[in-house]
């Protein structure tokens, strides 16, 4: 008799719960004010703080991803240069900063607070069980009923730690309004649908008919930290077609590159909110694992080259590029066997495999974006700072660093490693002590 009582109380919580847990729209736009909202036309073209344009980027790989990350800020910290005779850091003087999947955690908490983030998110996050806290929500009897609702997922759990742990409430609209001595961060996801890479800006959010400013901060950092299986995908609503939206004149030119086509396909396939009204992201590292193709993008598109001139046109004088990628190479026995490969090799296959094939091609692309530059603007110095795990000098930090997994969480001495790590790729790469002596 007791056992049906527990069973109705518990079947009639499930029902409550797949009534109460629904999904909560963004906010729709019935028309398009290109004055308002969290630009990125404007953080690069419009508020640059100097003549330097700095852009950093952060790849995935977890809380491995975001500790590589901070050790990277912390030593840029602790070397002063100048700008426009002004005494500063790379730190404070950064103005994008590109995010994906354990890199936007960081990027957005730097957004956020700036120069602050040193030390506070090494505090907050980094010095935390992040991945235990979140496992305890999932585990916990109080929410099976909410993640037995068909609009409530792992990742809406994951937001929520993501709330109660770095952002709180915070919004797009808050970091819009809150610009002075912070980067404009961009953080991606992946439509899982399209396969299309999705940056959290409001031209894109433009094409959706939504306003960015109503997002919180934590639900696009979630939608980029989604990998695949461990958590659920994130849901954003689409009202496209609904605002009156026009493409840009460069988008309609006759003569277009293959970035601009690809651009305007996209922009069509979101316009028609009838037959797609919601988009499903996933981990942003699926399209982008270093958090470069937006900035590559860019450099092959009409809409980019038009930035690149009003950056010119406002007395630009540098370009500085720094990219920290975390990318590990576990060690591996499957080589070395006749037996059939287990599930979480053939995943981990099937994830990253792409993704790393990805990566060398971005690097590639950057590589060649870096040496024309050079070529076409030979008085406007740009430098492309690579700060990458497989570069360390061989040895056991090395393989300690490799082989550190991809996950929400490091143990302190791990997260040291990671630290280290960032000082010594920092110190010998020639092109940061270049930058270094240009800049004292």
């Amino acid at each position: 008799m007791m056992l049906k009582k527990i069973t109705t109380w518990f079947a009639l919580m499930i029902l409550s719960a797949c009534s109460l847990v629904q999904f909560q729209p963004t906010q729709t736009l019935d028309h398009i004010d290109k004055t308002q909202g969290y630009r990125f036309e404007n953080a690069v073209s419009g508020s640059l703080k100097d003549d330097t344009l700095i852009v950093m980027m952060f790849s995935g790989g977890g809380t491995r991803a975001a500790a590589l990350g901070y050790g990277v800020l912390e030593t840029l910290q602790q070397h002063p240069i100048h700008i426009n005779g002004q005494k500063t850091d790379l730190v404070q003087a950064a103005d994008v900063v590109y995010g994906v999947s354990g890199g936007s955690v960081l990027a957005a908490y730097y957004a956020l607070h700036g120069a602050e983030t040193i030390p506070r998110f090494e505090q907050k996050f980094l010095k935390q069980n992040f991945q235990h806290l979140i496992t305890k929500q999932a585990l916990s009897f109080a929410n099976m009923p909410r993640l037995a609702s068909a609009q409530f997922g792992r990742s809406d759990l994951l937001q929520e730690q993501l709330e109660n742990t770095l952002f709180g409430n915070t919004t797009f609209g808050d970091l819009a309004k809150n610009r002075a001595n912070r980067p404009f961060a961009v953080i991606s996801a992946t439509d899982m649908a399209l396969g299309n890479r999705i940056d959290f800006i409001q031209e894109n959010f433009d094409v959706l008919c939504l306003n960015l400013s109503d997002l919180k901060i934590a639900r696009a950092v979630a939608a980029s930290s989604a990998v695949p299986f461990v958590f659920s995908p994130i849901v954003l609503n689409n009202h496209g077609g609904n605002c009156a939206y026009t493409l840009p004149p460069k988008l309609n030119q006759s003569h277009q590159s293959y970035a601009d086509k690809s651009l305007k396909n996209r922009i069509d396939l979101y316009n028609d909110s009838q037959n797609r009204p919601y988009i499903h992201l996933l981990d942003g590292g699926l399209t982008d694992n270093l958090g470069m193709r937006g900035v590559l993008d860019l450099t092959d598109s009409a809409l980019g080259q038009e930035v690149i001139q009003r950056l010119q046109e406002n007395r630009f004088k540098r370009l500085i590029f720094i990219n920290v990628n975390a990318q590990n190479q576990v060690d591996n026995t499957i080589s070395h066997t006749a037996n059939v490969p287990q599930f979480g090799d053939v995943m981990s296959a099937i994830i990253n495999i792409p993704i790393d094939q990805n990566s060398q091609e971005s690097l590639k692309r950057m590589d060649a974006f870096t040496q024309a530059w050079r070529k076409q603007n030979p008085n406007i110095p740009i430098h492309f700072i690579s700060v990458n795990l497989l570069d360390l000098p061989q040895g056991d930090l090395r393989r300690k660093a490799l082989n550190l997994p991809t996950s929400f969480y490091l143990p302190h001495s791990d997260v040291n490693i990671l630290k280290q790590s960032a000082r010594i790729l920092l110190k010998q790469n020639q092109e940061f002590d270049k930058l270094l002596r240009e800049m004292k």
